[in-house]
């Protein structure tokens, strides 16, 4: 009993001794923030303004920037007026000319900001598609046990870019659809008048988006050489059961791939990011660092300014992605149509009209 009264009142010390500790952080305004992407193959584009919030902020909203003055300008000083169609949202019905320069120009509250002039780069362009079996290995944490590793199997789409103009940064985004058929019992009327049961499809889709950081590609750093060779574009996990139910069956994916050509600027802009998204707070992680964007505040050089302007061309390229748990059936195939594919459905008995029979398996 002397022990145990001897080991309370020696935590009961320790605790006592707690004390939480509130630091003093520096309280920072709310920056500008501009999100300024420009399609040139687009007759209407729009930008966001918005404002940032301080380290200890409760709003998880971030409240939009209204009654701002902003405009494109080109490099033969012509300038377009952008129209703000909601708070912070601000339209462009201006179509890019692709032997100009342009650059963003703001006035708002008394300040002027001005982006960097961006080119409109070429449009791009996959040389070839394929895909190989892969594994994906996922570190989460600090990998202090091996429940932090994640190992998957899959398959990786690559590509190849030769391209012989000035176009050598890429960014790329994707929809993954993929497609199943489920089966649903009727019953009919027999030419003998007959009650018969009989087993019908239902063919089936959903979409799914690419997550985590930027996928961009671009030559190696001080080279010349401008062909990229087997950049990995996207994932497939090899267990699609993950995904739909084991009672369907498995068809395929259709993979549409956007592709965006870009100005070195906004390539080292994503990277930048891509460094910050990608560090899990280990020893060689890169440090925290700001993002460098190409926007500027002239009337107060001091005036940080968050975002950047980004002009790129796109092109669009769709696949069909097949294979199986089963056996070894990998293929990929081109589909030249780009039929309208919404997010997800069922079509009962009739095949939707992007399920083209001519290049994909029943």
């Amino acid at each position: 009993m002397k022990r145990l009264i001897i080991i309370l009142l020696m935590l009961f010390t320790i605790l006592a001794c707690e004390e939480i500790y509130h630091p003093d952080l520096e309280e920072v305004d709310n920056k500008l923030v501009v999100e300024a992407t420009l399609n040139a193959q687009l007759q209407q584009n729009t930008i966001k303004l918005y404002r940032s919030h301080g380290f200890n902020s409760e709003n998880k909203t971030y409240p939009p920037v209204s009654g701002a003055k902003v405009y494109l300008s080109d490099n033969l000083h012509n300038r377009t007026p952008f129209i703000e169609m909601s708070n912070g949202t601000y339209l462009l019905d201006y179509k890019l000319d692709e032997s100009q320069s342009y650059q963003l120009q703001i006035e708002l509250d008394g300040e002027t900001y001005e982006s960097r002039m961006q080119a409109v780069p070429e449009m791009p362009k996959l040389d070839s598609v394929y895909a190989d079996y892969a594994t994906d290995i996922t570190i989460s944490g600090a990998a202090n046990n091996k429940e932090d590793i994640i190992t998957e199997h899959g398959v990786r789409v690559y590509t190849d870019i030769n391209n012989e103009g000035q176009i050598s940064h890429y960014r790329f985004d994707a929809q993954k659809v993929i497609l199943y058929v489920n089966h649903y019992d009727t019953v009919i009327k027999s030419e003998g008048g007959r009650d018969m049961v009989e087993t019908r499809p239902i063919y089936s889709w959903k979409s799914r988006y690419p997550t985590g950081i930027f996928n961009i590609a671009g030559p190696p750093a001080y080279s010349t050489q401008k062909e990229i060779t087997k950049h990995p574009l996207e994932f497939f996990n090899l267990n699609y059961k993950r995904i739909i139910s084991d009672t369907v069956i498995f068809t395929g994916w259709i993979y549409i791939v956007h592709q965006y050509g870009l100005n070195e600027d906004s390539y080292n802009y994503y990277k930048d990011l891509n460094n910050q998204l990608d560090a899990q707070g280990k020893i060689f992680d890169p440090v925290y660092i700001q993002a460098n964007g190409n926007i500027k505040c002239l009337t107060n050089p001091d005036e940080v300014v968050l975002g950047n302007f980004e002009i790129s061309s796109y092109a669009e390229a769709r696949y069909y992605l097949m294979y199986s748990l089963i056996i070894d059936n990998l293929s990929i195939k081109r589909i030249p149509k780009d039929y309208y594919i919404p997010n997800r459905g069922a079509l009962k008995d009739k095949k939707p009209e992007f399920w083209d029979s001519i290049y994909m398996s029943e």
